[in-house]
C-alpha cells in the first residue's frame, strides 16, 4: 500500500506521463526503426550514431533486450524499438542525452513479476516524464520501482 505522498506523486506523474505516453504509442506506429536491418542491429548504430558490425556486442544486448521485453510488455518488438527510439528523442529535444541501451535496461528493470498486461508505452512515457522533470536516469528508474512496489 502507498502511502499519501507517494500516491500524490505518483498521481502527478501518470498526468504528466499520459501526454508523453499518447505521443509515444503514436510515434511508435511510424515504424521509426526501419526493416532494412534487423530491429537490433539499427538499435545499436542509433545508439552509435553510426554503422556497427553485424557482431558488434551492442547488436546482441539488443537482440536480447528486444526478446525479453517483447515477452515482459504486451508490445511487440517493433513497437518497443519504435517507443525506445522516440523515447530517447523526446529526452534529446529537451537536451538530455541518454543511451537506447540504458532506458531499454531501464525498462526491464521495472517489469512486474508474471504481468500478462503491463505496457511498455506507459513505463517509458512516466520515466521520460520523470526525466523531464530532472532526475536522472537510475533516479528515475528507482523513483518507478519504488512507485511499483518493486
Amino acid at each position: 500500500m502507498l502511502d499519501t505522498g507517494t500516491w500524490r506523486r505518483f498521481r502527478n506523474l501518470i498526468l504528466l506521463a499520459l501526454p508523453v505516453a499518447f505521443v509515444i504509442g503514436l510515434l511508435g506506429t511510424l515504424n521509426i526503426v526501419k526493416a532494412e536491418e534487423s530491429l537490433e542491429y539499427q538499435l545499436a548504430a542509433i545508439d552509435a550514431g553510426r554503422s556497427v558490425p553485424e557482431d558488434d556486442i551492442t547488436v546482441v544486448q539488443f537482440r536480447g533486450l528486444l526478446s525479453d521485453l517483447s515477452s515482459d510488455y504486451v508490445e511487440n518488438k517493433q513497437q518497443i524499438a519504435d517507443m525506445s527510439a522516440v523515447a530517447q528523442m523526446i529526452l534529446e529535444e529537451n537536451g538530455i542525452k541518454e543511451s537506447l541501451l540504458n532506458i531499454m535496461v531501464g525498462m526491464r528493470r521495472l517489469v512486474f513479476s508474471e504481468s500478462e498486461t503491463q505496457q511498455y508505452a506507459i513505463c517509458v512515457a512516466a520515466y521520460v516524464a520523470l526525466r523531464n522533470s530532472g532526475e536522472s536516469h537510475s533516479g528515475a528508474i528507482n523513483e518507478l520501482r519504488t512507485m511499483y512496489g518493486l
